[in-house]
């Protein structure tokens, strides 16, 4: 008798941190902050590493594509997560005025931080300026 395996999307875990990196250009910061924002859910190996599957490879570089566009983690979410009422479209619950995405931003330079800083001349006079 001949016992049927069942696939389950976990057992397709194969991947360490490492090499998820190397496929998505991404830091291992910043792929553990998006898992604690909901974004991935990474299985666990016995010694407790995490273990991505291609789909989790695939989320990851949708994030970072919509990143790229000028949305933000609450747009982002909220893609993932499924379609919403249009008014959750443009808005946060936690801040109704906040935009999800800001077409004033073209070209969004690539992200070297996960803490990107709009201004970065006025950021660089503000430091230079407590230096002084």
């Amino acid at each position: 008798m001949n016992k049927v395996k069942t696939m389950n999307p976990r057992n397709d875990s194969i991947y360490p941190i490492s090499v998820v990196m190397n496929m998505t250009n991404l830091s291992a910061r910043q792929i553990r902050y998006y898992e604690t924002h909901g974004l991935i859910k990474p299985a666990r190996s016995k010694g407790n590493q995490r273990l991505y599957t291609p789909a989790d490879v695939e989320n990851l570089l949708l994030i970072k594509s919509l990143l790229d566009k000028g949305l933000n983690l609450d747009g982002i979410k909220a893609i993932m997560n499924g379609p919403k009422p249009v008014e959750t479209a443009t808005t946060t619950a936690a801040s109704p005025t906040a935009p999800l995405f800001n077409p004033q931003r073209p070209g969004v330079p690539k992200l070297t931080s996960l803490y990107p800083v709009n201004n970065q001349e006025a950021l660089n006079d503000l430091l230079k300026h407590k230096h002084k």
